[in-house]
């Protein structure tokens, strides 16, 4: 009978400290850190309590002077009323009383006015937060959030007029630098060329903004000007123009239009190794990786207006060093390039 007493005891006490034990895990929440996503639900099984996000906040790209909005909303079917919200930019906690700009709304919506930015004070920009707090329950940290403010554009390189032989290549520079990159167009006597050509177009508007013109011919004869764009600002070129010159047929000594260089990639993406180059008799372009020489054109490999390397969906395995090679009957120049492909974690960092 006593030892019987002592049983019950012993498994009270027991139940009694896994119960101690196991209640806080029943409201320990993931969070962006630990959690493949934190808007995902906690499990619903026994021990754990539902306390979710329904809004959470995104990258965005906003411009200087304009309104950043970022949402955050969250509930828990544990408590009837909602969660407080508070935000942290960079790790830090936010006042919307230090800076009158900024505005947190009833919802948890988080409005910041007349967006500043400047090259030395850049108050807005940065990695955003949101923390949902129920009191005796816990608190969830949303995934983070980019912010850009789109910076005016410069043009690094101008175009310039450039004369080309029949059946040579011509390149039209137009390097435009700003953040975000914005997206380089073309315009021929002002009317727009497509974005993106066919495999086998003559043109191509390469990565670098560069305007390519393969295999030359008098209709190409004409005034181009480049065009970027990003959410910030629209930059306009000035106009160039390239000439068609009639081949002589005497011997030009090969030279590199545009060499190829380091590119980085991000896994599953395509990239582009740019590579043209000139002279008569016209050349081949022939692309090497490592020693190996790449004659396969496929659904990996493939070129684009003729001489560029395009290689798809990169994986680790593409990283390395590549080779261009210019050559005729006189002689031949080779360029090296490196490709490096990054995980998609690294950009994904907080999502």
């Amino acid at each position: 009978m006593l030892r019987s007493l002592v049983y019950v005891i012993v498994l009270q006490l027991v139940l009694q400290i896994t119960d101690a034990l196991f209640l806080p895990l029943s409201f320990a929440l993931p969070t962006a850190s630990d959690a493949p996503s934190s808007s995902s639900s906690s499990s619903s099984s026994p021990g754990f309590v539902d306390f979710t996000f329904t809004l959470e906040p995104q990258d965005m790209v906003t411009v200087r002077g304009g309104v950043l909005q970022l949402d955050c909303q969250a509930q828990s079917d544990a408590a009837a009323a909602p969660p407080s919200i508070m935000w942290r930019k960079d790790g830090v906690l936010l006042s919307t009383v230090v800076d009158e700009r900024r505005r947190q709304l009833e919802n948890g919506t988080l409005m910041v006015q007349n967006v500043v930015h400047s090259r030395h004070h850049r108050p807005d920009e940065g990695e955003y937060q949101c923390l949902a707090t129920l009191d005796g329950l816990g608190s969830v940290v949303s995934r983070t959030a980019k912010v850009t403010v789109a910076g005016p554009l410069r043009v690094i390189v101008p175009t310039e007029s450039v004369s080309s032989y029949l059946g040579d290549t011509a390149l039209l520079r137009c390097e435009v630098s700003g953040d975000p990159t914005p997206l380089i167009r073309w315009q021929k006597n002002r009317e727009d060329l497509p974005l993106s050509f066919q495999p086998e177009s003559r043109l191509a508007v390469l990565p670098s903004g560069s305007l390519q013109v393969s295999r030359v011919q008098p209709p190409d004869s004409a005034t181009y000007r480049c065009l970027a764009d990003n959410p910030g600002s629209t930059r306009t070129g000035t106009d160039a123009e390239l000439r068609v010159l009639p081949e002589p047929g005497l011997s030009r000594n090969l030279q590199f239009l545009q060499r190829p260089s380091r590119v980085t990639a991000l896994l599953g993406t395509d990239a582009v190794l740019e590579c043209s180059a000139s002279g008569y008799p016209t050349p081949n372009i022939q692309w090497r990786r490592g020693e190996e020489i790449i004659q396969s054109w496929n659904k990996k490999y493939s070129l684009l207006a003729g001489s560029n390397l395009i290689i798809r969906t990169v994986t680790d395995d593409d990283s390395g060093s590549y080779s261009c090679t210019a050559s005729n009957k006189n002689q031949n120049i080779t360029a090296q390039a490196e490709l490096s492909v990054l995980g998609s974690h690294i950009y994904q960092r907080g999502s």
